[in-house]
């Protein structure tokens, strides 16, 4: 049977050729890595002030599409501790160090802030939006964790010199920071100090773990801020140890406890925002809690919120209109809890003291969220909500971005990490997860790696079975990994339909096979458990990079491709009957019937209408003995062979199947002594099909010979 028309086979010969030709170039462009990479390693961790010791990486992407990376490295003393920056050129590919930014003490020549002496911690890369007071749009903000001295540190260190930490310390004078750069991240300024705390003493890492120098034991760092742009006021939310008794049921704005310097700590925690106009005049505002956590009762008729250490929060907004905050919780239930607000600035007004159990968001099939603390939310540009949390490789997915919206699992290349970082890429469409471990003393890597999510940038293919008509899709329109939709493969023919992505496939070069990623979801075609052998069925799975997910794409009769796996070169994908599993099937002979393989032959058909050829002209003339001669120059610029027509008063000539770079020269005697000046139009078209055509007129000077 051959049910197609030579223009659709036109069409898809130039497929063919755009992914043998062009493909390479257009994954270099699109910095395509699914197998984690380090970003950076550890290099003296004997100098380690803290264990862990490498950690917490945050980024942010630029409009120019430069991504900044940064975390903790506290392979250093603390007096003196930078934040590092690491920039990428190429959408996450690649890095290099771009800056360290420095303590407030070491940047700012107010003695106010001579106190805070380490640039430590917790940092928070955000790019304004808008321009916010005095800051303009554009502007590239850091909010870190700064610090004093660690005394516990130096303490341990006086009384034993080969002492090595093991855990948190006693630093002096926590606070959150905020830096500002006007160019992309390699130089910055010290701005203000957003809020202020006292004494680390050990925190949530060793609470207890104090210096004789902090004489009344207290623990009452800041911690994690958060920055977004809301209306015409930058928010800072952070997490907060200070001691509040309670806070305003009206505004939310949190009662610190008068003795909160010298009182016996409860080892307590809330969530809390300040805002600012941005300008140099105004400050940030008072506390206005959002999470207060459990009431604890301190005796003598005092009670402090802060119960259960809320902590960690990411906020985003919803399509429909409302915010989603998350955060780790330790008073009972889940370990990451979550609120929904119409107010960005008013949860402290919704869910309660607590918030919910994160297991109560709808899960559309596979596992509930992730409740292993320390949660991170980001969104895509389209309204996706993505989220992910510690003790978890995977990622979750919240399609519709309503604040009601099912959430799908996904499998990820990337290991679990503490605080792990997700970042939507402008200019790919996928996920850069950058990844850091709080196990085990980490002194890192800092590891990066990307995920495809389906919807991402770059070329769509439909594959159309030659036998029965019908297209590469998934099974029920599932767009997750096999094993979290029923633990079966789920790759089949369907009936084409150009609206529905399940549908479409990346086609992406690695080095001469290909791997095809599903528009759904980004899950790539893999051989079911792996075991490539005759008859064996095809699932979704997370591209690792495994050669169970590559294939090598065969030129087949009249523009078709046959898919040959990789790990077992004798199988190809067969798509034997209409609305049937896909599978691997040993090469079908088709020296007697030229039909028998059709179940193994496919057309690409692009998305992306192919684009007209390219090429560069030019005309001169020359004199001869019989008058002037015109010559004709077409060079092909295009990744196809082309064919060049050149059409002059004189006649015309054609150049058939110019190779890329190629260059053809062509004379046309004019039998005239004196040329008038004229002009030349050269039309292009793709060899094989003559409908992708491109025009150009030029013009030439008079000569007389």
């Amino acid at each position: 049977m051959r049910p197609f028309t030579r223009r659709i086979t036109a069409s898809a010969t130039v497929a063919i050729l755009a992914i043998t030709a062009s493909l390479a170039t257009a994954s270099a462009a699109s910095a395509y890595q699914p197998t984690p990479g380090d970003l950076y390693v550890a290099t003296d961790p004997g100098s380690c002030n803290k264990s862990p010791c490498v950690l917490y990486p945050k980024s942010t992407q630029l409009p120019s599409g430069r991504i900044l990376a940064t975390f903790e490295d506290s392979q250093s003393a603390v007096v003196g501790q930078d934040l590092p920056v690491f920039k990428s050129d190429d959408l996450g590919a690649t890095w290099q160090k771009l800056a360290d930014v420095g303590s407030p003490a070491a940047l700012s020549a107010d003695p106010a802030v001579d106190k805070y002496t380490s640039n430590w911690t917790n940092a928070y890369l955000y790019v304004l939006p808008q321009a916010v007071g005095d800051l303009a749009a554009g502007t590239v903000l850091l909010a870190s964790v700064v610090s004093g001295d660690d005394e516990y540190y130096n303490e341990q260190k006086a009384a034993n010199p080969s002492w090595k930490p093991t855990g948190d310390g006693d630093r002096r004078d926590l606070a959150i920071a905020l830096y500002a750069s006007a160019d992309e991240g390699a130089t910055w300024r010290f701005v203000n100090i957003v809020a202020a705390g006292g004494w680390q003493g050990g925190s949530a890492g060793a609470i207890g773990r104090t210096s004789t120098a902090n004489a009344t034991k207290q623990v009452d760092p800041v911690w994690e801020p958060y920055l977004m742009v809301h209306g015409d006021r930058l928010i800072a939310y952070y997490s907060d140890e200070n001691d509040y008794l309670g806070f305003d049921p009206a505004t939310g704005v949190a009662q610190l406890d008068p003795a909160n310097d010298t009182a016996t700590d409860s080892g307590g925690q809330i969530l809390a925002h300040r805002t600012w106009d941005g300008t140099s005049a105004a400050g940030w505002s008072a506390p206005v809690v959002d999470v207060a956590g459990l009431t604890q009762d301190r005796g003598n008729g005092k009670t402090q919120i802060g119960g259960g250490r809320p902590g960690m929060e990411t906020v985003v907004p919803t399509t429909d209109g409302k915010w989603l905050v998350t955060y780790e919780y330790f008073g009972g239930g889940d370990n990451v809890h979550y609120k929904i607000s119409d107010d960005p600035l008013r949860f402290f007004a919704t869910g309660g003291a607590a918030g919910s159990n994160i297991s109560a968001l709808s899960a559309a099939s596979g596992p509930t969220l992730s409740k292993g603390g320390s949660p991170v939310l980001t969104t895509f540009p389209d309204g996706r909500i993505v989220y992910n949390a510690a003790g978890s490789t995977m990622v979750w997915v919240n399609d519709s971005g309503r604040s009601d919206g099912a959430w799908k699992a996904y499998q990820t290349t990337m290991p679990a990490g503490y605080s792990r970082n997700l970042q939507p890429v402008a200019g790919t469409g996928r996920l850069l997860i950058l990844q850091a471990s709080w196990s085990g003393g980490s002194i890192g890597p800092v590891k990066f790696g990307e995920v495809d999510l389906g919807h991402s940038d770059g070329e769509y293919f439909t594959l159309v079975n030659r036998k029965t008509g019908q297209v590469l899709a998934t099974v029920g329109d599932r767009t997750q990994d096999a094993n979290l939709t029923g633990d079966a493969p789920d790759v089949a023919l369907r009936t084409r339909d150009d609206s529905n992505m399940t549908r479409k496939w990346h086609i992406v070069d690695k080095g001469g096979v290909v791997t095809l990623l599903n528009g759904g979801g980004g899950r790539s075609v893999a051989t079911w458990t792996g075991n490539a052998v005759a008859g064996q069925k095809l699932a979704q799975w997370v591209d690792d990079g495994g050669n169970d997910k590559l294939w090598t794409v065969v030129p087949g009769a009249d523009g078709y491709v046959k898919l040959r796996s990789v790990r077992n070169s004798a199988l190809f994908i067969t798509g034997a009957a209409a609305d049937s599993a896909v599978t691997l099937q040993a090469s079908i002979d088709s020296a007697a019937d030229a039909a028998a393989d059709d179940s193994q032959e496919w057309m690409l058909i692009s998305d992306s209408p192919p684009a007209a050829p390219t090429a560069s002209y030019s005309v001169y003339t020359r004199c001869v003995a019989s008058g002037v001669v015109l010559v004709v120059q077409s060079t092909n610029t295009d990744a196809r062979a082309i064919d060049v027509q050149a059409t002059t008063g004189f006649g015309t000539r054609t150049a058939t199947a110019i190779a890329p770079q190629g260059s053809v020269s062509q004379s046309l005697t004019t039998r005239q002594r004196t040329l008038q000046a004229g002009s030349v139009t050269f039309g292009a078209s793709v060899t094989g099909d003559p409908a992708l055509m491109s025009t150009q007129t030029l013009s030439y000077q008079g000569r007389a010979c």
